[in-house]
């Protein structure tokens, strides 16, 4: 990325977790940035089923709010889950798009989900309502999220996407 005073960096979501996770990345880089929430779609699934699938939708969140925010820089945060063989597993992806066409991604943490929410996302529910049943909270999505519960408050949402999307950022900063 190139030198500039402040970076217009535009992210494609309006969920303030994922808001919190771009100001926290830039900020651990000491990077001034104005912020921009575009809502876009994903233009996946509601609940992303796949690595590739959660990927695909950061990309397009990216993509379209580079677009219409008219930034420096595109962000997209995308959460999901990816079935293995040890279970189910909570996934987050994160890209970064510049104005000039350099991309970066980054993937963020793993966490199992318990058997009982793998079931409801079985029959085709959305992890973010499920979440809420569970806990017995309201938009947990837009605050500590899944990994939030399920850690207890050790990592939060908006960490776990700060990880990833530094992690995406990191291409785009080396030379």
């Amino acid at each position: 990325m190139e030198t500039r005073d402040i970076w217009k960096i535009a992210v494609g979501s309006t969920n303030p977790a994922k808001m919190k996770a771009v100001e926290l990345a830039f900020a651990a880089l000491a990077i001034p940035i104005e912020i921009v929430s575009v809502d876009v779609p994903s233009g996946v699934s509601a609940q992303p089923q796949t690595d590739k699938e959660t990927l695909q939708g950061a990309r397009n969140r990216a993509l379209a709010a580079l677009r219409q925010g008219q930034a420096d820089v595109g962000i997209g945060l995308e959460g999901g889950i990816q079935r293995t063989e040890w279970g189910m597993f909570l996934c987050n992806w994160a890209c970064a798009i510049t104005h000039s066409g350099q991309e970066g991604l980054g993937g963020g943490l793993r966490l199992p989900l318990p058997r009982e929410i793998a079931s409801e996302l079985d029959n085709g529910k959305e992890l973010g309502d499920v979440i809420d049943t569970w806990a017995g909270r309201r938009g947990v999505r837009k605050q500590e999220g899944t990994i939030g519960i399920l850690t207890q408050g050790a990592v939060r949402r908006a960490d776990m996407f700060r990880d990833a999307l530094l992690c995406a950022l990191a291409p785009l900063m080396y030379r």
